[in-house]
């Protein structure tokens, strides 16, 4: 991947002079447990999850949501992506489209508003509100997208908060008779009764925005955790998905 650059930050007390060890010696390797404990005696007020051990060389870490590297002799803890020079993969995306597609799958269908083709072929799952004007755009994409078997999941997201006229729309279209009738008005601009309101998951939606840290609209994700980041047009999209 191009672009990438390696930020090393390394958490620990440099002494005036320091021991090299000899070629004879190899840093020892320490248990995943061990290193937590090193970490939380330095940081004692971070959360700690997941931590596995990639390689020889690294663990990977989970720290507050986010990914982090430790030498496996456990002395320098290491933040940024990691890119596999062989493969020229970037283990940390990998990891992060894992994360994404576990985030995804755990939305309930009952959060979401899905155009369903005759028969699915895959699947989007997409952040949308109808006060952005590139989300109007790609709504207008969604008929294109059904024909070539593509479902679309809508989940919405009120991008500025719940302060905004947007979201009022947002849970009027959600409480509506009609949600894809309703759906459609709002993205054409018309405004619903505001006074509709039910049990509605707009406010839910934003907090899975959040995890996914998703910024802006629309943000489109694909089954395998990649992320389409703003419009694009039917054939983009389905030429991202199958390439």
């Amino acid at each position: 991947m191009k672009n990438i650059f390696l930020l090393l930050v390394l958490f620990l007390f440099l002494s005036c002079a320091k021991h090299e060890p000899s070629e004879s010696q190899s840093p020892k390797s320490i248990s995943e447990d061990a290193l937590k404990d090193k970490i939380l005696q330095s940081y004692p007020n971070i959360s700690i999850g997941d931590i596995q051990k990639i390689d020889d060389n690294l663990f990977e870490i989970l720290i507050n949501k986010q990914i982090y590297y430790a030498t496996s002799d456990g002395k320098f803890l290491i933040v940024g992506n990691i890119i596999d020079l062989d493969t020229k993969e970037s283990i940390t995306e990998n990891t992060k489209m894992k994360q994404r597609v576990k985030i995804v799958n755990s939305i309930n269908d009952s959060n979401m508003i899905i155009y369903k083709p005759n028969e699915t072929k895959y699947i989007l799952t997409i952040f949308t509100d109808s006060s952005c004007p590139y989300c109007q755009k790609l709504h207008n994409e969604i008929d294109d997208l059904v024909k070539n078997d593509i479902e679309v999941r809508y989940i919405l997201f009120s991008r500025n908060g719940a302060e905004v006229e947007a979201y009022k729309q947002l849970v009027s279209a959600w409480c509506a008779e009609d949600r894809l009738e309703a759906i459609e008005s709002i993205f054409l601009g018309d405004l619903l009764d505001e006074n509709l309101t039910c049990d509605n998951p707009i406010n839910e939606n934003y907090e899975f925005a959040s995890t996914l840290s998703v910024e802006g609209t629309p943000t489109i994700f694909l089954q395998d955790g990649r992320i389409i980041p703003g419009y694009q047009n039917h054939q983009d999209i389905m030429a991202f998905i199958y390439k």
